[in-house]
């Protein structure tokens, strides 16, 4: 199972949650019909994305107070959903973390310990030698390298931080 959003809080009086997505495979919500939520599984009975956030009905969850006692947990779904829905191009952040980094010279950029989302992008927390550095996940400096990722090594260097 892997976690694809947080439950914020209550949405109105009918049952309806407000969720954070924690994956940046969006298609998947179009074709999930059921999740785990806490320790329960529940069926969706309708969902929907706006302003960067899931709204999601639930069967059975059809008041206010029901869909409070869902504040704060994760609702996930199984591994496999994600990646069918996923584009061939795109990496989950399971697969991420813990991914070795190396430039175009083949010199090690470093380790990815996290990654942070802000917003605009995500960012890389690496680690090399001991140290800790960021690097926004910009195309121009990451590309794909088969199931790996590979940095420019000239431009790599104008935004670690």
């Amino acid at each position: 199972m892997i976690e694809i959003a947080k439950i914020l809080k209550p949405q109105g009086i009918k049952g309806e949650v407000k969720a954070l997505p924690s994956t940046n495979v969006l298609a998947v919500f179009k074709y999930i019909k059921s999740a785990v939520v806490g320790e329960k599984e529940l069926e969706i009975e309708s969902i929907s994305l706006r302003q960067d956030f899931l709204y999601i009905k639930f069967k059975g969850i059809n008041t206010r107070n029901d869909a409070e006692n869902l504040r704060d947990k994760s609702v996930k779904i199984d591994k496999q959903l994600l990646e069918e829905a996923k584009e061939q191009d795109d990496f989950l952040v399971d697969d991420l973390i813990g991914m070795v980094i190396y430039d175009d010279k083949g010199d090690l950029v470093g380790q990815i310990l996290d990654i942070i989302n802000y917003g605009s992008c995500d960012i890389f927390v690496l680690e090399r030698e001991g140290r800790r550095y960021q690097a926004p996940y910009v195309e121009d400096v990451f590309y794909r390298d088969g199931d790996k990722l590979v940095a420019d090594s000239e431009k790599i260097k104008e935004v670690l931080v």
